[in-house]
């Protein structure tokens, strides 16, 4: 397992020193609160999310998500989510979105490999248009028994289910920080690269999120 996390790593770290953006660079923020109810194997979730551009001084977007999931084995769960988003960077569009996600995650002395697969099927009122998203990722992360850390590195890339291809991927390093009672706070970097009318750009992003598991 310590071989897949440093292969998990390395792959990261290669990827993020090639990847150079083409049109321009921008930074921002994504903070975020969740919250998740086990009612044993069954589970539901809520999740609030702002998330500002234009080097922090502007709103990109923020979304409600509400949703309930399942625990299947120790290494398999799925869940059934909707959401809504408001993005007033592209003109104040709204958008409905129906959530299908998979979890598969191995884990072994502290570390977990974990893959998720995301179909999203999101809905333009008023456009009147559906488009459909394959999401992908991957997460290692490494937790010592008597740390209240929880170290990882991810990446997730986006493709269209409608012939448009790559539309984003995303890099991230991170802690999760215990604070106890289901309680825990998310702090990482994330180097967000998106497609912006047919050129690579790219946007960097600090992110929090709040979660708590009750």
């Amino acid at each position: 397992m310590k071989k897949v996390f440093l292969i998990i790593l390395s792959s990261l770290v290669l990827f993020a020193s090639q990847a150079k953006a083409q049109s321009f660079s921008d930074m921002g923020t994504w903070s975020s609160i969740q919250l998740i109810k086990s009612l044993g194997a069954p589970y539901a979730m809520a999740r609030l999310e702002h998330r500002s551009f234009d080097n922090i001084s502007d709103t990109e977007c923020w979304f409600a998500m509400a949703g309930a999931g399942y625990n299947f084995n120790s290494w398999l769960k799925g869940d059934l989510s909707y959401e809504y988003w408001s993005i007033p960077s592209a003109g104040n569009m709204i958008q409905h979105k129906g959530v299908l996600t998979l979890n598969e995650t191995l884990k072994r002395d502290g570390l977990a490999v974990a893959l998720r697969e995301k179909y999203e099927l999101a809905y333009n009122p008023a456009s009147q248009s559906f488009s459909n998203t394959l999401r992908v990722r991957l997460r290692g992360q490494y937790k010592a028994s008597d740390s209240i850390f929880t170290p990882y590195l991810m990446y997730e890339i986006f493709g269209s289910l409608d012939g448009k291809g790559w539309v984003r991927s995303l890099h991230y390093a991170g802690s999760e920080i215990s604070l106890g009672g289901g309680h825990s706070l998310d702090f990482y970097y994330m180097y967000h690269l998106y497609d912006k009318a047919g050129l690579t750009a790219a946007c960097h992003v600090l992110g929090v999120g709040y979660i708590l598991v009750f």
